[in-house]
């Protein structure tokens, strides 16, 4: 069966995308097809992402023509491709579906999973193969299509915290772009803490509740992937320093994920990968050029009127952060997604010349904390509507963690600003 256009053009952004980078030459021929590609899927888009696509576009076109009209030195072409290296990502990183571990064929007396392999794996899993990790869990866990509050708690929570620190989240890819001169090294052990707490809020708040924990039987050999994985990212840039974190993960994804293939289902996965897998990517890639045209027209906007100061601060530190933070997260429980936060307020604080790890962090952890707590988030509203699980339950549940998470974060840019001083 041959391959759609969509599919086509989406691969071929991705090869495109990795020469170019490769070999440093502009990304705009790469741009050009991301943007063909989600202009063809646009109408097969579902109408939510229809309209926050529409109004974050409109809202970014409306930026643009403004800062245009103030004669802005910034590059319109620029502007179109900034969310690039995302849009490479992403690509690359949906191919580790394909190495998603089988379900164990135990049918004659079921194994039960404990709870902390279960908090832990989906944590791992998470970090590696994103939702799917939800949908792999879930469908083990569930009992006649429903699952309950701990097990709702801990899917929700404790894969969205891997935002924090995982190279194979486009958090990380967002934070990377958005923050101009982060150290992913020196980044890493402040999101690993920043997960650690989240994730121990997740257990005292789920072994709290009455009940038998149904969990996913975890085996020793399951957690080899999400180890290879990262080890080789760390390694890769150890050895290649001067290649980019999101380029590096393109490259090794793809190739990770065919290898980790049992040979006999290879090609079945990959054609399966290629032709229903890629186009699956339209509501991401049409959300993340939108938010590229508003984050590019702030910046624009700024560069036309450089003796404006549009925050309040001459400083921002470690305080500042938490509370922008606190920001992002409500805005995320109310259903903006926080690439879309992120997107806003990089180009506010840059004029600022914040210090990129922190910026990385506060990227990070808002990433975490806000997909993890908010009922409308992608992952929550696939929980909820797979499972059986009201929003409103949902919401109930998750404020006292968001409350909870944010002062966990708090704890975590106050250790950094003491790591900090001199």
């Amino acid at each position: 069966m041959p391959l759609r256009p969509s599919s086509c053009l989406i691969l071929a952004m991705l090869m495109v995308s990795i020469a170019c980078s490769l070999l440093h030459l502009p990304l705009w021929p790469a741009a050009i097809l991301g943007w063909l590609a989600t202009l063809r899927l646009s109408l097969q888009l579902p109408r939510a992402s229809q309209r926050q696509a529409m109004w974050l576009g409109l809202a970014g076109v409306v930026i643009w023509g403004v800062a245009l009209w103030r004669e802005t030195p910034a590059s319109l072409v620029a502007g179109l491709s900034v969310n690039q290296p995302l849009l490479m990502m992403f690509a690359g990183v949906s191919f580790l579906s394909m190495a998603r571990p089988l379900k164990d064929d135990d049918t004659q007396h079921e194994r039960r999973g404990s709870f902390w392999g279960t908090l832990l794996g989906v944590h791992l899993f998470g970090a590696v193969i994103n939702l799917s990790v939800l949908f792999l869990f879930g469908d083990r866990m569930q009992r006649q299509g429903r699952l309950t509050r701990q097990q709702a708690i801990v899917l929700g929570r404790a894969f969205p915290a891997a935002a924090a620190w995982s190279p194979f989240f486009v958090a990380m890819g967002v934070a990377l772009t958005y923050a101009p001169g982060i150290d992913f090294l020196a980044l890493l052990p402040w999101g690993l803490l920043a997960s650690l707490l989240l994730l121990a809020l997740v257990a005292i708040d789920a072994l709290r509740l009455p009940g038998e924990f149904i969990g996913y039987p975890l085996g020793k050999s399951s957690l080899v992937l999400p180890g290879i994985l990262a080890l080789s990212v760390i390694v890769a840039h150890f050895i290649w320093p001067s290649l980019s974190i999101p380029l590096i993960i393109s490259i090794v994804s793809p190739l990770f994920a065919i290898l980790l293939v049992p040979s006999r289902e290879r090609r079945g996965r990959l054609h399966k990968q290629l032709n229903d897998g890629l186009p699956r990517l339209g509501p991401q890639f049409a959300l993340f050029l939108a938010a590229g045209l508003i984050s590019s027209g702030l910046a624009a906007l700024l560069a036309s009127t450089p003796d404006r100061q549009f925050l309040p601060l001459d400083h921002f530190g470690s305080f500042a952060a938490w509370i922008t933070q606190g920001i992002l997260v409500i805005l995320a429980f109310v259903g903006i997604h926080p690439l879309v936060g992120i997107a806003t307020i990089a180009p506010l604080v840059q004029p600022l010349e914040p210090d990129p790890t922190l910026l990385g962090m506060l990227f990070l952890m808002s990433w975490a904390l806000g997909t993890g707590c908010s009922p409308l988030s992608g992952s929550n509203l696939a929980l909820c509507v797979r499972y059986g699980i009201k929003s409103r339950d949902m919401m109930r549940w998750n404020l006292p963690y968001a409350v909870l998470g944010w002062l966990a974060c708090g704890a975590v840019f106050a250790l950094y600003a003491w790591w900090q001083t001199p």
